[in-house]
């Protein structure tokens, strides 16, 4: 008796060691992968998982105890499971479920420009069940996938990305005065073909919005900024005032502008962009890295596939 014992926890023994084995492998083939995608990991947890739920089972059914046991040991764990499921649909499984729609998909990759909801940065990884951005001052923000399933994705483009910007002037500036200066504003800061929209008529002014076409979007947050500077710098060299035409004051403005002398003002030799989002750019080169050496890989194999049913003559050309 107690020998038929000894031999059943043998095989439970050797199932525990054949699932960390088999775990390890998983471990193992997953990591020698080149590749930056998503899906790899999703694929690798999903797998370890299938492990250990089996192993489990295997485990319950090679233990010495009475066959009614374990039947009453695996409805137990069926429960437990179903329970587990049911209470984290919602977030476990919707995570996982979203990162995959996410992935497939394709709305977005590492280092690009996105905004979700009201978070605005570059992405810097993709996980199962979330997506971490890197934001406009440095911080990092991890958005779960359940959430950006949920959505609206804005992608921003890589090259010909529209900046744009705001100001509000009185009625008694002609617009064709306000839109000279704000063109030369865009033309300045290095943006190409500018146009102007009048967004609001309102009460007391006119709403403007200037927009210009940015070539590399690694600049954006910092072209938008120069932009305003420079809209501003060139209505006041315009002798154009921006304030409101309700503006009060207990001195007698009649005869005064509130346009402050023309001080020419330094464009920020480093792109803070580069500081800001240095987890971002990294990010972006490693799986542009990771890209490259997949097609090299399969150049290769390309390669060798060919080279098979050569003559030696011509296998030496292509050395």
């Amino acid at each position: 008796m107690i020998a038929e014992y000894l031999y059943q926890l043998i095989d439970t023994a050797v199932i525990i060691l054949l699932m960390i084995l088999l775990l390890i492998v998983n471990a193992h083939i997953f990591r020698s992968v080149k590749s930056g995608k998503m899906s790899g990991g999703l694929v690798k947890g999903a797998v370890a998982i299938g492990i250990v739920l089996i192993s489990v089972i295997f485990i319950i059914l090679s233990l010495p105890i009475d066959i009614h046991l374990k039947g009453q040991i695996l409805s137990f764990l069926a429960i437990i499971t179903s329970a587990g499921i049911a209470l984290s649909s919602t977030t476990l499984l919707g995570n996982i479920i979203a990162g995959i729609m996410n992935n497939t998909m394709k709305r977005y990759k590492n280092g690009d420009l996105v905004k979700i909801g009201d978070w605005q940065g570059r992405v810097t990884q993709r996980r199962m069940f979330h997506t971490e951005i890197q934001l406009e001052d440095s911080n990092l923000v991890s958005i779960p996938n359940l959430y950006i399933i949920g959505q609206s994705v804005k992608l921003y483009r890589h090259n010909n990305l529209v900046v744009q910007a705001d100001v509000s002037l009185g009625y008694d500036i002609p617009r064709a005065h306000v839109e000279e200066a704000m063109k030369e504003a865009v033309i300045e800061c290095g943006l190409k073909d500018p146009y102007m929209f009048i967004l609001e008529l309102g009460d007391y002014s006119v709403t403007y919005r200037i927009h210009g076409f940015l070539n590399d979007n690694s600049k954006y947050f910092t072209t938008r900024s120069i932009l305003k500077a420079h809209v501003m710098d060139k209505l006041h060299q315009h002798n154009i005032e921006i304030v409101s035409p309700a503006f009060l004051n207990r001195r007698d403005v009649s005869h005064e502008k509130f346009i402050p002398r023309n001080i020419a003002a330094e464009d920020p030799d480093i792109n803070p962009e580069e500081l800001v989002f240095d987890k971002a750019i990294k990010s972006r080169e490693i799986e542009h890295k990771m890209l490259v050496l997949t097609q090299i890989d399969k150049q290769q194999s390309i390669l060798k596939t060919k080279m098979k049913g050569c003559t030696e003559e011509e296998k030496a050309k292509f050395e």
